[in-house]
C-alpha cells in the first residue's frame, strides 16, 4: 500500500495478522528502518508481532518503494512528518513505535512532535547524539567524517563505517547490509548522513519523556557504549543489550530481538 505524505508517497507493509485486529487490545506497532534499508528489513519482526497485534513497517522517503523528495530533504524531522501523516491516514491514534539507527532518530522526532500518539517508544541501537559531543571531539571526529563524505571517496567512507557497525554480527547480516548499501543512491545516503549529524536526539527524547505517561526503551548491541550514546546521556532510557550482535541486531538475532521487544512493550 502507498499513501500520500507531504510531497512524497510512502509505502507501508502490513503483516497479515492471525488476530482479529478490531478486537485486539494491544497497541499497533510501527517499525522504522535505518539508512540504506527498507521496510522489509523488519519482515521477521512483522510476522512475529502480528501474532498478537497490528504490525506495520514503512519505507522512509526515497527508500524502498517510497518516492524521493524533490528538495533532497532526508532530515529526521521531515521523515517523521511523513510517518505522522501515514498514522493519520491509517486512523492510528496511538501506537508503539520502533526505530532502528537513523530510523531511531525519525522515531524520536515523531515522538517529540506528537507525544500523545506514541504511547511506547523503542529505539533500536540508536546512533550517538553528535550535537552533544564536546567541541574538541566534534572537530577531531565528526568534522573529518563530514569532510570525507564530500569527496569522491564518499561511498568507501560509508562502507568502512558500515563494516565497523557490522562487527560482532553474522556473515549473513554483513552480506545483506553491504548489498543494500551498494544499491542505495548517493542522495539518499548523504541526505540521511547529514540529517543524522545534525539531529538533536537528547533534546527530542527529553521533550517526549516530559509528556505524561511517555515510555521509552532501547535495545542495544554491545558496541553501543560511547560516552555520547543516548542511554548514557539519559539513563532514564531503560535498555536491553543483546550479546553477539552488531548494529543490525534484528537480523543477527531475530528471536532474542523479538523477545526483547516483547519485554519493552510489556513494560507499564
Amino acid at each position: 500500500m502507498t499513501l500520500a505524505a507531504q510531497n512524497v508517497s510512502i509505502r507501508i507493509l502490513e503483516a497479515s495478522a492471525p488476530v482479529i485486529t478490531m478486537e485486539c487490545k494491544l497497541l499497533p506497532v510501527v517499525f522504522v528502518h535505518g539508512m540504506a534499508c527498507s521496510a522489509d528489513l523488519w519482515d521477521e519482526q512483522l510476522a512475529y508481532a502480528a501474532r498478537t497485534r497490528r504490525a506495520i513497517a514503512i519505507d522512509l522517503r526515497g527508500h524502498g518503494a517510497s518516492s524521493p523528495p524533490a528538495d533532497d530533504d532526508y532530515s529526521p524531522a521531515s521523515c517523521a512528518a511523513d510517518l505522522l501523516a501515514v498514522l493519520e491516514a491509517l486512523g492510528l491514534e496511538q501506537i508503539a513505535l520502533v526505530g532502528h539507527s537513523f530510523g531511531a532518530c525519525v522515531a524520536l522526532a515523531a515522538a517529540a512532535a506528537k507525544p500523545n500518539a506514541i504511547a511506547q517508544l523503542v529505539l533500536v541501537d540508536p546512533p550517538i547524539d553528535c550535537t552533544q559531543c564536546p567541541a574538541e571531539v566534534y572537530q577531531s571526529q565528526i568534522v573529518p567524517m563530514q569532510a570525507a563524505l564530500a569527496t569522491d571517496d564518499w561511498r568507501a567512507v560509508l562502507e568502512d563505517s558500515f563494516r565497523n557497525a557490522l562487527a560482532g554480527g553474522t556473515l549473513a547480516t554483513q552480506e545483506q547490509i553491504l548489498a543494500r548499501l551498494a544499491a542505495t543512491p548517493k542522495d539518499r545516503l548523504l541526505g540521511t548522513s547529514r540529517g543524522l549529524f545534525a539531529f538533536k536526539a537528547v533534546e527530542a527524547l527529553d521533550r517526549y519523556l516530559a509528556s505524561p505517561g511517555a515510555r521509552a526503551h532501547a535495545i542495544l548491541a554491545p558496541s553501543n557504549n560511547s560516552p555520547f550514546s543516548l542511554h548514557v546521556l539519559r539513563p532514564a532510557l531503560t535498555t536491553i543489550t543483546l550479546p553477539a550482535t552488531g548494529h543490525w541486531l534484528m537480523l543477527d538475532a531475530p528471536e532474542p530481538f523479538a523477545t526483547a521487544l516483547d519485554t519493552c512493550l510489556a513494560v507499564v
